[in-house]
This record gives structure tokens, C-alpha cells and sequence, in this order.
């Protein structure tokens, strides 16, 4: 609500938010390829998968425009009219869809490295889990979002308890599982590798 005033237009909170998902399945989706895909078809499956979001994105932006209503009603299961349904669906389809492709890929990574890596397979597992949580997130919030223009709204707990759950869990899993592979990882900056080379060749000196 205070994103919205400041703006000066409903919903852009919501809106900002609904992009920001979007790009973060991108990343992961173009964190998989970079990982399995031969290097010649790399930058084509990458630029296809960005050509797909920008268009979901232009026309999710698009819906919102044909939308007057606070952040929190966007953001909620019982949409208000059609076009605020319209725009729901959008979203919570394409995040179903997209989470659903990449839990599939990255349980797969995980299998593939748990005989090398384990960590870095923990890591790809729990990533998984996370999309999986972001698959039913989304397909709970469009079941009820549907049930409500059906006139069957859905009982008040998924509202206040199932649907926020499942989008933390989300959160909370994907962001341990991109952790943990770098558990026991040193990153040495280019100045400590100098310093610690001149200070071998100072030790090596009689």
C-alpha cells in the first residue's frame, strides 16, 4: 500500500513483485542450461527462454494496466472482476509451469551429481523442493482464484495459511539450495592471490 500511494497507482507493488518472480525462475531456468547444454547451443536456449519471459512480462504488464485495484486485492485469491482474474492467471500459470520445468531439471542435476558431489547435489535437491513449493503456491492461489468466479470460494484456512506457506517455503528452500554448493568454497579476490605470491617469493629468497 505505501509502494502504491507513493507511485501514485494501484497495484504496482503487487505488479513489481509478480515480475520479480518471473525473472527469478529465468535465472534459474538459464542457471540449468549453463549446466547442461552443450556449449554451441547455449546462447540459443537462453535467448529463447528470455524471448518467452519478456513476452509473459509485456503481457502481465499489459493486464495490469486494464486493472484499477490496491496491491493487496492483486495479490489475493478472489479477484474482483474478470480482468483482475485475467491477470492472475497469467502470472500463477506461467509460475506453475516454469516451476514445474525447473523442479524437473534440477531434481535430475541433483541424481546426476549425488555420486561426485554430494553437497552440490543436496543443493540441487533442495532447489528443487523449493520450485516444487512455488508449483503448489501457484496452483493453489488459481484453483481459488477460479473457485471464486465460480461463486465456490474456497475455505478461509488456504488463505490465511496454505497459500503463504507454500510461498515461503518457496522462498526459504531455493535460497538454502543455491547456498549450499558453495558451502566449503574459498573465493580468493585477485589482490590476496598477489599478496599471497609475493609473500611466497619473499619466504623462497636466501
Amino acid at each position: 500500500m505505501t509502494v502504491d500511494a507513493f507511485v501514485g497507482r494501484n497495484g504496482i507493488a503487487t505488479l513489481g513483485g509478480n515480475l520479480s518472480a518471473i525473472l527469478a525462475t529465468l535465472s534459474l531456468a538459464i542457471v540449468s542450461v549453463n549446466w547442461t547444454h552443450p556449449t554451441t547451443r547455449i546462447r540459443r536456449a537462453v535467448a529463447g527462454r528470455i524471448l518467452v519471459v519478456g513476452c509473459v512480462m509485456a503481457t502481465l504488464t499489459w493486464e495490469f494496466h486494464l486493472t484499477n485495484v490496491t496491491s493487496a486485492e492483486l495479490a489475493s485469491m478472489s479477484p474482483s472482476s474478470g480482468k483482475v482474474a485475467g491477470y492472475m492467471l497469467t502470472h500463477l500459470c506461467y509460475i506453475a509451469a516454469a516451476a514445474t520445468a525447473i523442479t524437473v531439471r534440477y531434481a535430475s542435476l541433483a541424481r546426476a551429481a549425488w555420486a561426485r558431489r554430494r553437497v552440490a547435489a543436496a543443493g540441487l535437491a533442495v532447489t528443487a523442493v523449493g520450485t516444487l513449493s512455488g508449483v503448489a503456491y501457484a496452483v493453489s492461489r488459481a484453483g481459488a482464484a477460479v473457485a471464486h468466479l465460480n461463486g465456490r470460494d474456497w475455505p478461509p484456512l488456504m488463505e490465511m495459511y496454505v497459500v503463504p506457506a507454500a510461498g515461503a517455503l518457496a522462498t526459504l528452500f531455493i535460497t538454502v539450495g543455491l547456498s549450499l554448493p558453495m558451502i566449503g568454497q574459498r573465493v580468493i579476490l585477485p589482490l590476496h592471490r598477489w599478496v599471497t605470491a609475493w609473500r611466497a617469493k619473499q619466504t623462497a629468497r636466501p
